[in-house]
């Protein structure tokens, strides 16, 4: 991932301060506790702590640089819940990240003061969110993209930044799936049609040589 970083002649840009902003979706109780709605269906929930940790150092790393933060969260509630939504499927452990609940908490990360919290009530942190209002009130031109799930949030966050033209990183350690193959699944497709995938350590070291 280094040799990556250095013989790609975007990524100095893309993943300078001037331009990139590290977005953490979905690191909540619910998707990230063992007793949260993920681990209540059975998954081990090992991997995602791991990338939580990660995610934690890589926060700091970006605060050093100069790179801004931004948080997303998932809220729920009869307000926001479609038939549509209730209904998506049959992996089910009970309403997940409602208002106020301790599932809807931050897991291990936190905003430092000053960052920025976006709400969303559906997978994209785009979808009827401010996030777009921030990126470009602060000039931003890529996103490092971190968090929960990494084929359901993090995937449909990811797209939409793409979609709106943003250049697209994807710290593969800093994001977590409730199994490997779909992690794994979605970090293939990001390389393949939508950006770069990296690792926290190869954009850090980055940051330290450059910053």
């Amino acid at each position: 991932m280094v040799e990556q970083v250095t013989s790609d002649p975007m990524v100095p840009n893309i993943l300078s301060p001037e331009w990139a902003a590290v977005l953490v979706v979905d690191v909540q109780n619910d998707f990230c506790h063992e007793q949260g709605a993920f681990g209540r269906l059975g998954f081990d929930m090992g991997p995602i702590q791991t990338s939580v940790r990660a995610l934690g150092a890589f926060l700091e790393e970006a605060r050093q640089a100069g790179v801004p933060v931004v948080f997303i969260k998932t809220h729920h509630g009869p307000w926001t819940n479609s038939e549509a939504w209730l209904t998506r499927g049959p992996r089910r452990a009970g309403e997940i990240c409602v208002v106020g609940s301790w599932g809807a908490e931050f897991y291990g990360v936190a905003p430092a003061a000053g960052e920025p919290v976006v709400v969303k009530h559906r997978y994209s942190g785009f979808l009827g969110t401010d996030l777009e209002v921030i990126l470009r009130a602060r000039e931003r031109r890529s996103v490092l993209v971190t968090g929960v799930a990494t084929n359901v949030c993090v995937e449909s966050t990811a797209r939409d930044a793409y979609m709106r033209d943003y250049h697209l990183v994807m710290v593969d350690d800093c994001c977590g799936a409730a199994t490997k193959a779909e992690h794994e699944a979605t970090l293939h497709n990001m390389r393949t049609y939508f950006g770069r995938v990296l690792d926290s350590h190869a954009i850090a070291a980055h940051w330290r040589g450059t910053s």
